[in-house]
């Protein structure tokens, strides 16, 4: 796992909301009111509501949900490196960077070092090892 695909998490998690926002927005169903009249005398003018479906949302809605899953997908592979990340003070770094979005002084700060050098030099070291 490069550094390149852990600064995507955020926004894999963006995207994902907005993808089932869009999908659930394509699942309601299509209103609208018509002007008709009674069918028996006296002829008087009257307003029907009429639902459908649009046709071609269904491939619409494929593509979406194939986005979707792919986003889905490289998150749960970003959750599992983390998670497999032996030490703690590592593991911590990497959740607090990539999924919690911390800068690298916050990072050193709450890990009771001053500089963010310190943050920076254990998750590059880290990186280094497993390439």
């Amino acid at each position: 796992m490069d550094a390149e695909t852990l600064k995507e998490y955020r926004y894999l998690k963006r995207e994902i909301k907005s993808l089932q926002k869009r999908i659930d927005h394509l699942n309601s169903t299509l209103t609208d009111r018509v002007r008709a009249s009674n069918s028996e005398f006296p002829y008087q003018e009257i307003h029907i509501q009429i639902e459908g479906e649009d046709p071609r949302k269904s491939n619409l809605e494929l593509i979406l949900q194939e986005r979707l899953d792919a986003c889905v997908d490289k998150v749960i592979e970003i959750e599992r490196f983390i998670s497999s990340i032996e030490d703690s003070r590592t593991r911590m770094i990497f959740q607090r960077r990539y999924v919690d979005g911390w800068s690298w002084q916050k990072i050193s700060m709450s890990m009771g070092s001053g500089g963010e050098a310190y943050a920076r030099m254990v998750h590059n070291r880290f990186l280094m090892r497993k390439e």
